[in-house]
């Protein structure tokens, strides 16, 4: 990502045109079984969030700045080529690949300095606030590591290949 691109800030965490890429990048990885009544799906005794709310409560929670988010889409565009063209989702399918994508993604960039704002799975679990146990959260993690072959390396210039590839999706 250069210096000449530039996101407009929302009133707090992420720019909104990259939470709406996000959300909309997730819900067309694959096909999720047909909602019966999303509203009342329960996930470990709680009612599953609006997508874009969860996304929103997880970036701004867990500090999530516009270099993690966009290696967070580059796996989920790697995970969506993996996947088989029969493979069908769950309700919950895009939360978990927003969880796994955004974990990894903060992990990969903080490297071994990680800081008190680096995203663990024991933070991240916080910030579910019990949505999903904190052994989900690592399944999750390992499945999604394993769905896009451990590649897990983003370098400037893929990070500027996508931006320049979804700029106008991006808002730039």
């Amino acid at each position: 990502m250069s210096s000449s691109t530039t996101f407009k800030r929302g009133p707090s965490g992420l720019p909104p045109a990259l939470i709406d890429y996000m959300a909309i990048t997730l819900c067309d990885i694959l096909p999720c079984q047909p909602k019966r009544d999303a509203a009342t799906f329960q996930v470990n005794g709680q009612s599953l969030p609006e997508l874009m709310f969860f996304i929103q409560k997880i970036t701004i929670g867990g500090a999530i700045n516009e270099r993690t988010a966009l290696v967070a889409l580059i796996y989920l565009e790697r995970a969506k080529l993996r996947l088989p063209r029969c493979a069908i989702g769950s309700t919950d399918t895009s939360h978990r690949l927003f969880l796994a994508a955004i974990l990894l993604a903060s992990k990969f960039l903080q490297g071994s300095t990680w800081t008190s704002t680096t995203l663990t799975t024991q933070r991240v679990h916080k910030l579910c606030r019990g949505l999903y146990r904190y052994r989900e959260i690592e399944e999750i993690e390992r499945g999604f590591l394993k769905l896009i072959e451990y590649q897990c390396w983003v370098d400037d210039r893929d990070l500027h290949a996508f931006v320049l590839r979804h700029r106008s999706d991006l808002g730039l």
